[in-house]
């Protein structure tokens, strides 16, 4: 999948993970293959930790897996690998501060960790670790697994189901000891993770996409709050039982965040948001003569902007490109450096939306920081009207479980009413599709999803001081309208 343009305004995951665990053999070369699958989901810093039988030798670098793996040199053959793509989910972007996977030594352990714990400082045994040691919750995370190792001499499997019960909030890890691999989802299911062979190795990965990327055989996902251990001996599955732990797998994997060619618990990606696109077109048309064009926003949005013009029976037209490979950026604060970013990235097209009334479909709206120079950019193009249709509901709450989108603050739609949506933007209307047809695009069962960041419902406590300051910001849990907001009329 490509990459988004004006990342700036959009949720970013937190990771992608990735194992292989077969016959001595290079594989952190196939690891590499899969962390590149990985790109969209981190690219901030990559690494690699290779397992020879008796120790772990890691390599990490900053930026995308080319340029923090450029090559392989120094890591060994061995029975397993495990490697990590990450961006920050908290704090300053420095490249290598807080890279993945941890590695640990006496006895070897190395956690590849997609996800973040809420309030892991609390967790029982936390006390013990020296603070200065653990920058991030997935160091903390590692340690206390190495210190129920040592303290109780315990296997690895042992040690994961003494630790997870105590911790909240989402993981999805896959780790190694030196000699067998292991895969992790905690028992809400928020982050994906699949299992897959390819010849006698197993795989392990974020997405399907990234089996299937490598030649690999796609086996099944894993179970929320299932350990599966893969080693000489074969796999064994187990579970951690946390008492009331509900499924709510997150629904933004098949919004934006997932490949359009990954599945999730069994179901496509692609489909999903082409469903998604269709009911949006049946929510929210845009009616009136001359009849409009569909424009997605590049590239996540193309496959919903498919889905709407399908249904509608409008053409799609390419009135925004990217003029080149362009990779995510983190840019400055300021209005002017984002608006100079999203022009250089993209590039309207006049031959495709001059003289024309635009329908211009996204996947999602979160911070609003550049929508509005993208509807200025197609206006100067010679757009006669735009009109923003999103593909899922307004986003006003943050994410605790891996997912960046900045403080409530910062979340457009929890700043302003939806009526006043269109004039900030500069679009001649806006709306979103409602969350009842978003699951039921996603499909299965809708009880199954996180829907927190739409709803202010959250599956777990949140941290302390997540909502400082609530003066003119939704509190969660309350219910929020969806409606179409115009300047002037979609009809």
């Amino acid at each position: 999948m490509s990459v988004d343009p004006y990342d700036v305004d959009k949720p970013r995951e937190a990771c992608g993970v990735a194992g292989v665990w077969g016959p001595a053999g290079h594989h952190a070369a196939l690891v590499r293959e899969m962390l590149v699958a990985l790109q969209h989901r981190g690219q901030e810093s990559a690494g690699i930790a290779v397992g020879t039988g008796e120790a772990l030798v890691a390599r990490h670098g900053a930026g995308t897996v080319a340029q923090a793996l450029p090559g392989l040199q120094g890591l060994p053959e061995g029975p397993v690998a495990v490697g990590h793509v990450r961006y920050a989910t908290h704090g300053a972007r420095d490249g290598l501060a807080g890279a993945q996977p941890v590695v640990l030594d006496r006895p070897p352990l190395a956690v590849a960790h997609n996800g973040t714990l809420v309030d892991p400082h609390k967790a029982p045994g936390a006390d013990a670790i020296d603070p200065g040691l653990c920058s991030t919750d997935s160091e903390l995370l590692a340690r206390l697994l190495l210190a129920a190792r040592t303290a109780d001499g315990v296997d690895t499997p042992a040690a994961l189901h003494a630790v997870l019960p105590r911790l909240r909030g989402a993981y999805a890890l896959v780790l190694s000891d030196g000699q067998n691999l292991y895969g992790v989802r905690d028992p809400h299911g928020f982050r994906p993770l699949a299992l897959g062979r390819r010849g006698d190795a197993w795989l392990l990965a974020s997405e399907t996409a990234a089996i299937t990327a490598v030649g690999g055989e796609v086996v099944r996902e894993l179970e929320p709050g299932e350990v599966l251990s893969i080693g000489a001996r074969g796999t064994a599955s187990s579970r951690v039982e946390v008492p009331d732990a509900k499924t709510a797998a997150c629904l933004f994997e098949y919004v934006y965040f997932a490949r359009a060619d990954s599945t999730l618990s069994g179901r496509g990606v692609y489909q999903a948001r082409y469903r998604a696109g269709q009911a949006l077109a049946d929510y929210a048309p845009v009616l009136g003569s001359p009849r409009p064009v569909v424009v997605a926003t590049p590239e996540t949005a193309r496959v919903a902007a498919d889905g709407y013009a399908e249904r509608a029976g409008l053409p799609v037209v390419q009135g925004l490109l990217r003029p080149g490979a362009v990779g995510r950026s983190f840019i400055a604060g300021e209005a002017s450096a984002r608006e100079n970013t999203v022009r250089r990235k993209l590039a309207p097209v006049a031959g495709a939306v001059a003289g024309q009334r635009v329908v211009l479909v996204d996947d999602s709206l979160v911070r609003g920081t550049t929508m509005r120079t993208v509807t200025g950019l197609l206006r100067e193009a010679g757009a006669v009207e735009v009109h923003l249709r999103i593909a899922s509901p307004p986003y006003r709450w943050p994410c605790f479980y891996g997912i960046d989108t900045g403080r409530p603050e910062e979340l457009l739609a929890a700043r302003l009413p939806i009526t006043e949506l269109a004039e900030q933007l500069g679009c001649d209307s806006v709306a979103f599709l409602s969350l009842d047809r978003l699951v039921q695009a996603a499909g299965g069962d809708p009880s199954g999803y996180c829907t927190a960041c739409l709803t202010g419902r959250y599956p777990t406590a949140v941290p302390a001081g997540a909502f400082p300051d609530p003066a003119g910001l939704p509190q969660p849990g309350t219910r929020t309208d969806t409606a179409l907001a115009s300047q002037g009329t979609a009809e």
